[in-house]
């Protein structure tokens, strides 16, 4: 007589095998990332899928919670949010607790989070292709960046601050 596993008993033996990998993997690949890059990766899908031919998103920043909002759904900020710019307009954490806005046209946006000591993690990000760089400044590059956006001069900024 030949003593070996029955057809039956491989399947079931797979089956439990596949079920705890499929339970296993997503927290093993999450921590793999950094929290930083799983926010990187989130925000950017947030804001490349956010385009629609029917009108602007509405972003939020609330600067209380450290949640950056995009068509009511929520981002947690690594950081403290400090200053939100776009042309003409630079919103302070000091001023208000949340703000809310619709892009009515193209043009770049900047998200400041306070890292601590003097350094910022910006947020530039382009309305309505969703593209977003990170970039860790320092607090008087992050002064210079905040000016440009706001008078709508980034150009300049990127020839002074080449990558």
């Amino acid at each position: 007589m030949k003593r070996g596993f029955t057809l039956l008993e491989l399947v079931v033996v797979l089956a439990l095998l596949s079920v705890l990998l499929i339970l296993l993997f997503p927290p093993l690949y999450r921590r793999s990332l950094s929290g930083q890059e799983l926010f990187k990766n989130r925000l950017t899908s947030l804001l490349q899928s956010s385009f629609s031919f029917e009108g602007a998103p509405e972003l939020c920043v609330d600067f209380k919670r450290g949640l950056f909002t995009v068509n009511s759904q929520a981002v947690e900020l690594p950081y403290p949010p400090e200053t939100l710019v776009s042309p003409g307009l630079l919103i302070s954490s000091k001023v208000t607790s949340t703000y809310c806005f619709q892009p009515s046209s193209a043009g770049y946006y900047l998200l400041n989070l306070k890292k601590g000591g003097d350094g910022y993690l910006s947020v530039l990000f382009l309305y309505p292709t969703g593209e977003a760089l990170f970039l860790n400044l320092k607090e008087s590059e992050e002064e210079t960046l905040k000016d440009k956006v706001e008078k709508g001069r980034i150009a300049q900024w990127f020839s002074y601050y080449s990558f």
